[in-house]
């Protein structure tokens, strides 16, 4: 592996592991705030990048307009269907399903004409499998949340495609701030109209916003954006399926979750199919 692609795969997974962590922070403020407030802040957390776009008299053109529309687009529709799953399934089915964009992405990318190799698909399989016993029981059901999951899970795979497609052309900060800007203002319209969250409720958590604004939003979405190009969407979604790892870890460090022995061999798994792809 060349040094610019082990850097790209490192911040890679340190922006998945904001993200894993996250889970537990949002647990956290659940009583106070709703998913939709949260990917709001999440997107604002996105201004922080202003000052490096302006200092730096980045160029927003057509193209980049177009790229973070489609990004952000991908990214909120996701969400909303992640969280309309979740509501009529389960929360360790719906990491599950929602991880599935490992399988989406290479399905796309052939589509494109990139066809994975047998590594990639051996890695797809075994990450797939450590999935399974991280976030699933022994006795598996499907009920109507299922396939709005999958949806969702389609989605988050369309966003990691584009952010392939064009940060490969356009500015990464630029693709970032209007991807940020555009999940801001989708999710916004739901969290004043429906929501309707207080002050008194945004103040009781504001050291978590600042986490999921500045860190999980605005700086771990730029690492994405700027760096998965480095490593290809297929490797880039198999490292971020480490979500769920990172995610369970969480729970554990901050919630006093417990994990057991099914769980603990699912996430060697997926740490064992990112190390076959990155081979």
């Amino acid at each position: 592996m060349n040094q610019r692609k082990l850097i790209a795969s490192i911040l890679l997974l340190l922006a998945t592991l904001s993200w894993g962590l996250s889970y537990a922070i949002q647990t956290i403020t659940a009583d106070q705030l709703q998913t939709f407030t949260i990917v709001f802040f999440k997107g604002i957390g996105g201004l922080i990048l202003l000052p490096l776009l302006i200092r730096g008299k980045k160029h927003i053109g057509k193209k980049e307009i177009i790229g973070g529309v489609l990004i952000g687009l991908a990214a909120s529709v996701g969400c909303i269907l992640q969280q309309r799953g979740m509501e009529l399934s389960t929360v360790s089915k719906a990491s599950f399903i929602t991880a599935l964009y490992i399988v989406f992405v290479p399905l796309i990318e052939s589509f494109r004409g990139k066809r994975p190799g047998i590594k990639m698909l051996t890695a797809v399989g075994v990450a797939l499998a450590g999935l399974y016993f991280l976030c699933l029981s022994g006795q598996v059901s499907l009920n109507v949340g299922d396939p709005i999951l999958l949806a969702g899970s389609f989605f988050f795979a369309l966003q990691i495609v584009f952010i392939d497609i064009y940060s490969r052309e356009c500015d990464g900060i630029v693709l970032t701030l209007i991807s940020q800007l555009t999940a801001a203002f989708l999710s916004g319209i739901v969290m004043i109209t429906v929501e309707k969250p207080t002050m008194l409720q945004i103040s009781q958590s504001l050291l978590p916003i600042l986490y999921l604004a500045v860190i999980s939003g605005g700086i771990a979405q730029c690492i994405q954006i700027v760096y998965q190009k480095d490593v290809g969407p297929s490797l880039a979604s198999l490292i971020m399926s480490m979500e769920s790892v990172f995610g369970a870890a969480g729970g554990w460090l901050l919630l006093s979750q417990t994990m057991n022995g099914r769980e603990i061999f699912g996430a060697v798994l997926v740490f064992v199919a990112v190390m076959i792809a990155e081979e």
